[in-house]
């Protein structure tokens, strides 16, 4: 059987050994919640190891993508339980899959109340080698997320910084704009929010723009 088919067909047996059994199951939680395995589950999880192992004739950090661009595919779909459960599998096989931990974090900071348990995964997904712009962007908005959320006023001091960063790189990404007038917005910096607005509408993606959002911000200011 190839490779891909395998990821297709072999999955199901990994889940059902090691996620459904459980009163909650862990693996719609990032690494498994990180609670003590019982030996059904590491048993279960050395035979896909193993699995894949042999199938991806020993590159397993190149299978580990796979899961993980397949957590993307299915988070970019809103199916985020299949999201985590690849997200999960790919991290079982490369603890250092840098895909994988950012996937977990992306869907943490959709979570109300989770953002801050977020900002470890992205740390260690950098530490693993994830620098690319979309990351950045990603993390910032997690930053200034979680600064909301816990009223910490110094993470959003990092939150505005990172998002000066990244327009210092990429002064045309709308995302980047969009959340960094958000977080101005939140630190109630209005008429700086609409500057960035005004940045973000003369990007290519302005159509893209959250109309709740501005709306907000004209309920707030009116537009300058």
């Amino acid at each position: 059987m190839r490779f891909a088919a395998w990821l297709a067909a072999g999955v199901a047996i990994w889940l059902a050994a090691c996620g459904c059994s459980f009163a909650q199951d862990t693996s719609l939680l990032p690494k498994y919640g990180n609670v003590p395995r019982t030996e059904a589950q590491r048993a279960a999880e050395r035979e896909f190891v193993d699995a894949v192992n042999l199938q991806s004739g020993g590159d397993l950090p190149r299978a580990a993508g796979e899961f993980a661009m397949r957590g993307w595919q299915a988070a970019n779909q809103r199916q985020t339980d299949e999201a985590m459960r690849r997200f999960n599998q790919a991290w079982t096989l490369d603890r250092r899959c840098a895909l994988a931990l950012w996937g977990m974090a992306a869907l943490q900071v959709n979570l109300p109340g989770k953002s801050a348990s977020a900002l470890p995964l992205f740390a260690e997904a950098q530490k693993a080698g994830a620098n690319e712009i979309n990351f950045l962007v990603d993390y910032a908005k997690a930053v200034s997320t979680a600064a909301v959320e816990t009223h910490n006023d110094a993470l959003m001091q990092d939150a505005l910084a990172r998002f000066a960063r990244i327009y210092a790189k990429a002064p045309r990404h709308m995302l980047n704009l969009q959340n960094w007038a958000v977080a101005l917005f939140y630190a109630g910096d209005y008429e700086l929010a609409w500057k960035k607005v005004k940045l973000a509408e003369a990007t290519p993606q302005k159509s893209q723009l959250d109309a709740r959002f501005l709306a907000a911000l004209q309920s707030r200011m009116p537009r300058p």
